[in-house]
């Protein structure tokens, strides 16, 4: 995957073999540039450009920012509903869909059962596994003893239960060491997860990644 935007001289490719990183030391470029993206995540139009094969991709769709780390919540509305619909369809599948008629007859028959000396009818007319599902509360252990870590499986199931995408996060290393980040970005580049890391000032630079700055002045340099 390819980002473009028109105010840095420079086309960042993700294929490669090593982590992408730009320090943007001029408050004003990461503000507009992080604005730009998030207008576009709200229906605007917008300057950056992600791409795949040449081909550009809608933003709002291709690509995702993670700039808060505390805390870094796994539990996300979208995820967990992407979840939810595979635990449904898997629910349904050949595999399971005997077990699972059987355990909802059984659970309308109890419901049934319990509201027997009601003085009314009852019916149950959104009884299916989708709603069971639903009632059950989805969740994702939210507990990691690193944060990188965290993050990590956070793109392995966007990337499994969503779609492929490209992750912009900044300012993480204001968060965890060079020794983290150092293996971090080795797990990021052996699971080939395509990551743009932007930081606001520079760090002790790592074999990891490839570092473009833009100073205050709008000088770029690429090292």
């Amino acid at each position: 995957m390819k980002l473009v935007y028109p105010e840095i001289d420079h086309v960042f490719d993700t294929e490669n073999e090593k982590v992408n990183c730009i320090i943007i030391e001029n408050q004003k470029l990461l503000f507009s540039l992080l604005e730009d993206l998030e207008n576009q995540f709200n229906g605007a139009d917008g300057k950056l450009v992600v791409s795949e094969n040449n081909k550009p991709l809608k933003t709002d769709k291709a690509l995702e920012v993670l700039s808060q780390f505390v805390p870094f919540e796994l539990n996300r509305k979208n995820l967990l509903s992407k979840i939810s619909a595979e635990l449904e369809r898997k629910a349904v599948s050949e595999e399971h869909y005997t077990k699972t008629l059987e355990l909802i007859g059984e659970l309308e028959a109890h419901l049934m059962n319990i509201a027997f000396d009601f003085s009314c009818d009852i019916n149950y007319n959104k009884l299916d596994i989708g709603s069971v599902i639903k009632a059950s509360g989805v969740e994702i252990n939210n507990s990691y003893a690193s944060l990188g870590e965290k993050i990590i499986d956070y793109m392995e199931l966007v990337t499994e239960f969503d779609r492929k995408k490209l992750f912009l996060i900044v300012n993480l290393r204001s968060y965890i060491s060079d020794h983290e980040t150092s293996e971090f970005m080795k797990t990021l580049l052996s699971h080939g997860y395509h990551v743009i890391m932007v930081e606001s000032s520079e760090h002790p630079r790592l074999k990891e990644e490839n570092r473009y700055i833009i100073d205050a002045d709008l000088c770029e340099i690429c090292n």
